[in-house]
């Protein structure tokens, strides 16, 4: 009687396991989730404004450095991406687009004619304002699952993160400080 040969199957290196994700893991992963459903519930408010959360900002930092740092020559763009933690190139388009609308302006810095002064104009002033009116009303409904006790606890943890982020980004070589 002839053999028949039986085919011969391949053998697969086994799959690690996935591990359990920890503590560290899980926080990481809440917070990026956090963030995203944060933008999520903000990106509709901005718009009404035909605003993004990125010109917001812009705006507001501009808005606060005049207002309550007295800073009425405004930012220089350098400065504005430290506050923002991005790279100046990276607003570059966004300050033209503020700056297309109206909302904001530039000059060149009188001692120094490389670097570019932002300053919000009345324009800006104007929609900052107008968008602060349901601003307060939104970042409650955001954090509006916690109680009081629970907020200043988030708060003071956030605090604690943020200063440990802070102080390991200024360890890292082309970080912003």
């Amino acid at each position: 009687m002839p053999t028949v040969a039986t085919p011969q199957r391949a053998v697969l290196p086994a799959t690690p396991p996935i591990p359990r994700r920890g503590p560290p893991e899980l926080a990481f992963g809440g917070v990026v989730r956090a963030y995203g459903l944060i933008q999520r519930i903000m990106r509709p408010y901005f718009l009404q404004y035909g605003l993004n959360s990125s010109q917001w900002a812009v705006l507001r930092h501009l808005l606060r450095a005049e207002a309550e740092e007295g800073r009425v020559d405004g930012l220089r763009l350098v400065e504005l991406g430290q506050r923002l933690l991005v790279q100046p190139p990276s607003i570059t388009t966004l300050v033209r687009r503020l700056e297309k609308a109206g909302l904001v302006r530039h000059a060149v810095t009188p001692n120094d004619r490389r670097s570019i002064q932002l300053r919000i104009t009345e324009p800006g002033r104007k929609l900052v304002q107008r968008v602060l009116l349901g601003h307060k009303e939104q970042v409650r409904r955001i954090v509006g699952g916690l109680d009081d006790r629970e907020l200043e606890v988030f708060c003071q943890l956030l605090e604690r993160l943020n200063t440990h982020l802070a102080t390991t980004a200024a360890q890292l070589p082309d970080t912003l400080n």
